[in-house]
């Protein structure tokens, strides 16, 4: 599986991160494991091994949405194109 926009929505989540209020150290965790998942998903050349990836990023958007709000407008773009690849 492959996606450049992927890629992209990935770092433009770390930019926004970075200059968005400190994390709290289990969701950053959370976050940080999230984006290892999809990074080895995007090298995978399987993609059932990648389900489940829209939906966590769904869901820790919701957590973010009060304290970091370009993050999780980031994290819901993220989970609409791992939706459409079929993560």
């Amino acid at each position: 599986m492959d996606s450049p926009s992927v890629k992209q929505s990935l770092d433009r989540l770390r930019e926004a991160l970075d200059s968005g209020a400190p994390l709290d150290p289990a969701l950053h965790d959370e976050l940080s494991a999230l984006d290892a998942d999809i990074r080895r998903a995007l090298g995978a050349a399987e993609p059932a091994r990648a389900q489940g990836l829209a939906q966590r990023a769904r869901e820790i958007s919701l957590r973010f949405a009060q304290q970091h709000p370009t993050a999780a407008a980031v994290l819901r773009e993220l989970g609409i194109l791992l939706e459409g690849i079929g993560a």
